[in-house]
């Protein structure tokens, strides 16, 4: 057992100046066709069903009544399709559509003042792929005294909103003091300087990609790349359990591979609903009030190797000084690292109440 004093670190970090991110599509100003198009127009697709792996396509046409192609460089910039079943647009000037989870789709397609009729879309087989349910891993970098901080805020909850339990976020606080930034981190400042990070807000995801983009398209795109191009290789399950007395929190955690490799785990503690004078926010969700040492490289120690389709039991970990919390509004976060590209990444993440268990979430 291992028992790891870490709750309100304290630290010191310059501020950074505030970037004001500027995001979102320029598109040209369209401008109608003179007439050569004779409505209504008719929508087709080439598959009704694809595979979930985020490559296979399914290619649209658009047609006008005499069967001109609408699907053309010369046409394409009028056309929009909308996937009915989410209200999502796909890109603008692209006809394809892949996904990597499982679904029905329906389409419509738009030129100018004409509608098409709906045409089905399956998308199928994602634990072919993908054995376990891949969750993205958001540390976004803020204050309570940051302006532009509760734009992105608002951006991610729309986002998660839009794709539902899709990503764990966590909340890492930056002040030069506890009186202005009462849940301030010297962890901050190290995942900062690492990534090249100059301002407040700024996302990193996964550990992999950073961004300061409040754009909530730009944020669910970014979500989708992720978890296109690097699958979760492994689950996780955690098992918690709180005493209030000593102020102590237990963790147990295990890991399974659907393809070998080695991995560690990470541990957090994040707590929503803080308040802070003077802030710029009502509450503070999602806050990190206490993390483990390896929460950007595997330490030495605590690394492990786990086969293929085999399951890595770690040891009790124990989060202490974790006094007064509340067992609604604090959870416990555990994500998994692996080298990916010389670089360590989140492979996948979950999180538990401070005394409660998650299993293993798979692809259907």
């Amino acid at each position: 057992m291992r028992k790891f004093a870490m709750f309100f670190m304290p630290g010191l970090m310059c501020l950074c100046g505030c970037l004001v991110s500027c995001s979102g599509n320029s598109d040209d100003t369209e401008v109608p066709d003179s007439g050569e198009v004779t409505g209504p127009i008719t929508l087709t697709v080439d598959k009704a069903k694809i595979e979930a792996n985020g490559t296979d396509m399914a290619t649209f046409t658009v047609t006008d009544a005499n069967g001109k192609v609408l699907t053309t460089s010369e046409y394409i910039k009028n056309v929009y399709f909308e996937d009915v079943n989410t209200g999502d647009y796909l890109d603008r000037r692209t006809n394809t559509f892949s996904a990597v989870e499982n679904g029905s789709h329906r389409f419509k397609a738009y030129y100018l003042d004409w509608e098409s009729e709906e045409v089905s879309v399956t998308v199928q087989n994602r634990k072919n792929y993908e054995l376990f349910y891949r969750k993205v891993g958001v540390f976004k970098m803020t204050g309570t005294w940051c302006t532009y901080c509760p734009a992105m805020t608002s951006a991610l909850k729309k986002v998660e909103e839009i794709m539902p339990d899709r990503m764990v976020k966590m909340a890492f606080h930056a002040s030069s003091s506890s009186a202005t930034d009462p849940f301030h981190l010297s962890q901050t400042s190290t995942i900062m300087t690492r990534f090249g990070a100059t301002g407040f807000p700024t996302c990193i995801y996964d550990l992999k990609v950073m961004s300061i983009d409040r754009n909530v398209s730009a944020i669910k795109q970014t979500l989708k790349d992720q978890i296109r191009k690097y699958p979760a290789t492994c689950g996780i399950k955690v098992n918690t359990s709180y005493n209030s007395s000593s102020g102590e929190i237990t963790v147990n955690a295990a890991l399974k591979s659907s393809q070998g490799g080695e991995y560690d785990l990470v541990y957090v503690l994040v707590t929503d609903g803080l308040t802070a004078s003077g802030g710029n926010e009502t509450s503070y969700d999602y806050t990190v009030r206490a993390i483990s040492n390896n929460y950007m490289a595997m330490s030495t120690d605590r690394r492990f190797t786990v086969k293929a389709n085999e399951e890595h039991t770690a040891g009790t970990f124990m989060i202490s000084g974790a006094t007064n919390l509340n067992s609604s509004t604090s959870r416990v976060v555990v994500y998994a690292l692996r080298k990916v590209d010389d670089a360590y990444m989140v492979d996948n993440i979950t999180q538990c109440s401070i005394d409660g268990s998650v299993d293993y979430i798979y692809n259907d």
